[in-house]
């Protein structure tokens, strides 16, 4: 008896840990101005989120976590600390905790990315700044 118990617990628990998602037919669910997000996953290690970016975002750092972004769809510049890189669909990129970035939209059509933190986003973890010459 102890065993099923064992089993149906395990199952239950493995049936709700898994999310399958599809990145290219997730749709903004509301008309914004120049962002929007989507959480697609949280825990206490990590939170995923879809973002849309029409315009910029803004130069800021975060001080607790480390966030990795894949650009979806969309065109545009990145800052990534000292160094403004063109980004574009399929890339993948690392920016470690204390890294300032920000993100210029160059094309027609907005950016859509893949945010991952880890540990989890925590809004009051974002730390605007005002870089030279961004």
């Amino acid at each position: 008896m102890r065993n099923i118990f064992f089993l149906l617990i395990f199952s239950y628990n493995y049936s709700i840990a898994q999310d399958v998602n599809n990145l290219p037919s997730i749709k903004q669910k509301q008309v914004y101005d120049n962002i929007i997000t989507q959480e697609l996953f949280r825990d206490s290690a990590v939170s995923t989120t879809v973002i849309w970016i029409k315009k910029e975002v803004k130069p800021h750092y975060h001080s607790n976590h480390t966030e990795q972004v894949l650009i979806v769809e969309g065109e545009g510049q990145m800052l990534l600390g000292h160094e403004a890189i063109f980004i574009k669909p399929g890339d993948l990129i690392n920016i470690p905790r204390g890294i300032i970035h920000a993100v210029r939209v160059t094309s027609k059509l907005p950016m859509k990315v893949l945010s991952i933190q880890c540990p989890q986003m925590d809004e009051s973890d974002r730390v605007m700044v005002q870089p030279n010459g961004w």
